[in-house]
């Protein structure tokens, strides 16, 4: 594995379908210094002359902020935290982490939220709910739940470190057809062979329905039913040292003409969700959960929550050109380029990047996510 920069300045990594390449650029960060590093996937959306980015943090609680800025996601102002209003469960954390905007409509969002798991003094119980703003986002009235688990379920003697079970960690965007919005997430169900990248879908003439949830017996709206992961745990969370792929961030690539979904990696933890790495996967269709290709590796170690975010307007962290920044936990010193593989011999020099590297980037007094 090579660092950050070699001998050419960028990191790459490629199959024989994809290859994706790392430039680097100047730093910036979603958040600012009152957080240390945003905590979720967070969505951003790129207008004519500005741009606005919805980033959460954990402390006290769960809640999210709204900063707008510059086309190039340089921001000047200060972030806003965003309010709910008919909140029925005020205490409990939201972490905004979709959003799709309705033409002539709402501004719709689907938060992660989590439950405490009683007796265990820090584990969670997530779900998924939704929300809609008719403000741009500083105001969000509350929707209901979009996916969640009975707390009865929860499992008190897992050693993850974080869950007891549930769903989150998610990503939303629409099919090319304008037709349904996709929900990809991850799955902590008790199950552990419903544990995994999961995916639900809802019709965009009706986001209040309740949601298709893709099962063993395909899509369906039983409740009853789990979810049939994309990809299965190798290693379940009840485990100290889970193995799998989690939180996954979706995007339309208008340059592949394909939906590419960047993915956590942990393995080898002890209780503290170590990351092992940042992967990528494509499909022409999210229709079809069985169409997503094997993921590739393009980042060695890095942070939670990687994603890609296109700079053109009307682009943003669910639509990407061949050329996008590449941000992990809210801060991008990089370019992230996608293009189909032309022949040769695959790319494998995933980025890395070093305390160090990260400390001469953004500054010493900045704390590493990594």
């Amino acid at each position: 594995m090579k660092s950050l920069v070699d001998e050419t300045g960028v990191a790459a990594a490629g199959d024989a379908d994809l290859h994706v390449r790392f430039r680097a650029a100047s730093p910036i960060t979603l958040h600012d210094r009152t957080c240390w590093r945003t905590d979720g996937n967070s969505p951003v959306r790129i207008g004519q002359d500005s741009a606005v980015a919805f980033f959460s943090r954990y402390d006290p609680i769960g809640h999210t902020l709204r900063r707008v800025g510059r086309r190039d996601l340089v921001f000047d102002e200060p972030p806003v935290a965003v309010t709910f209003r008919d909140d029925p469960e005020p205490l409990i954390g939201k972490w905004i982490e979709a959003i799709w905007q309705e033409p002539g409509g709402p501004l719709h969002g689907w938060f992660h939220a989590e439950t405490p798991a009683c007796g265990t003094g820090k584990l969670f119980m997530p779900h998924m709910g939704r929300a809609r703003s008719d403000d741009g986002g500083l105001t969000w009235r509350y929707g209901g739940d979009l996916l969640r688990l009975p707390p009865a379920l929860a499992d008190r003697s897992w050693r993850n470190g974080f869950f007891a079970g549930g769903y989150g960690d998610l990503s939303a965007l629409p099919d090319r057809a304008g037709r349904s919005i996709y929900v990809f997430f991850s799955s902590y169900h008790p199950d552990e062979f419903a544990q995994g990248i999961a995916v639900l879908r809802l019709p965009i003439s009706d986001l209040a329905a309740p949601p298709a949830l893709w099962t063993g017996e395909g899509w369906s709206t039983d409740e009853r039913l789990p979810p049939k992961p994309i990809w299965p745990m190798r290693r379940g969370w009840c485990h100290a040292d889970p193995d799998g792929f989690w939180g996954p961030a979706l995007h339309y690539n208008r340059t592949l003409d394909a939906f590419v979904m960047l993915l956590n990696h942990t393995a080898g933890g002890a209780g503290d969700l170590v990351q092992e790495g940042v992967y990528v996967s494509l499909s022409r269709d999210p229709a079809d959960p069985d169409s997503w290709s094997p993921p590739l590796q393009i980042v060695q170690g890095g942070a939670w929550y990687p994603q890609a975010v296109g700079l053109e307007e009307g682009d943003g962290d669910t639509i990407v050109g061949s050329v996008g920044r590449f941000f992990m936990a809210g801060f991008s010193a990089w370019t992230i380029e996608f293009s189909r593989a032309v022949g040769g011999p695959p790319a494998d020099r995933p980025l890395t990047c070093s305390a160090q590297q990260f400390a001469a980037l953004f500054g010493a007094d900045r704390r590493c996510p990594w």
